[in-house]
């Protein structure tokens, strides 16, 4: 059933920024309709687009996040409660709806990983920068090849490096294993374009993310998990990238160049998993 409702004056208020639009509604509503007006905005929460969230009027991809609900006058009734779980003040007018809409728009990245149904990636870039300090003995001048270069020297080279910065929302049940177990590793098969073995699993954050309140009055909550991943962006002769294993080899001079190091067991100094576990309810593996 629809909520009646009207637009108090001075809204909406609109704001436009690099995150795009963001825009302010004041509806009024009758003071019991109130839930079932937020109920409505918000959807049925655990499905994204179609008859998920409220979009804003002509703008399908701002939606509403957050709404607040106060009286709008002075007319209650005063409630002698003896326990503070016991009930609210009841009032006989309107209740004042501030709604609060963000454009929510899942990345249109054509190489992100596939996800679960009904959740939703947002993807953010960033870049930095990694100091490698190389040994002198080895290296040769340009203009004086036959000047030795003391070892001491240890030139410093400055590598590029691309976080990247993957969100996921509306996440059920998430792959907790996956995760302990991909932290502190690099990506066993290409990953957002990015060659194996050169993008690293920085750590994760997870937050509960509110949803909806159910038919029941219980609140609908779901996880938001942001990956943070850094990229290697070395580029070695002949073009192959260079990822975390890799180490700057000078010698023996005829034959210098990037390598990667292993222990004498033969283990790489980073171990590799598969990255697309990450991206699936309660994965173990």
């Amino acid at each position: 059933m629809t909520v009646a409702f009207k637009e108090l004056a001075g809204s909406p208020v609109e704001t436009y920024g690099p995150d795009g639009l963001r825009a302010t509604r004041t509806l009024l509503c009758a003071w019991d309709d109130r839930e079932a007006l937020v109920e409505q905005l918000l959807g049925d929460g655990y499905e994204y687009g179609g008859q998920s969230r409220a979009p804003y009027p002509d703008k399908p991809d701002v939606v509403a996040l957050r709404i607040r609900c106060e009286p709008f006058a002075d007319d209650v009734t005063p409630q002698v409660l003896t326990e503070l779980t016991e009930g609210l003040n009841r009032y006989d007018g309107f209740a004042k709806i501030t709604v609060d809409y963000e454009l929510l728009v899942p990345s249109d990245r054509q190489d992100l990983p596939a996800i679960e149904t009904g959740t939703f990636l947002t993807y953010r870039q960033d870049f930095g920068v990694e100091k490698v300090t190389l040994a002198g003995d080895g290296l040769t001048w340009v203009d004086a090849p036959t000047v030795e270069v003391p070892a001491e020297i240890e030139p410093a080279l400055r590598v590029p490096t691309i976080e990247h910065d993957l969100t996921w929302h509306r996440v059920l049940d998430p792959p907790w294993a996956a995760i302990r177990n991909g932290v502190g590793t690099v990506n066993a098969q290409p990953f957002l374009g990015a060659a194996a073995g050169t993008v690293l699993l920085c750590g994760a954050r997870a937050e509960r993310e509110f949803i909806n309140i159910d038919r029941f009055a219980s609140p609908e909550l779901a996880w938001q998990v942001r990956y943070v991943l850094l990229e290697k962006a070395v580029k070695a002769a002949g073009g192959d990238s260079v990822g975390w294993n890799h180490a700057y080899r000078s010698l023996p001079a005829d034959a210098p160049g990037w390598d990667e190091l292993t222990d004498p067991g033969g283990n790489r100094l980073y171990a590799s998993t598969d990255f697309t576990q990450l991206f699936r309810f309660g994965t173990t593996s």
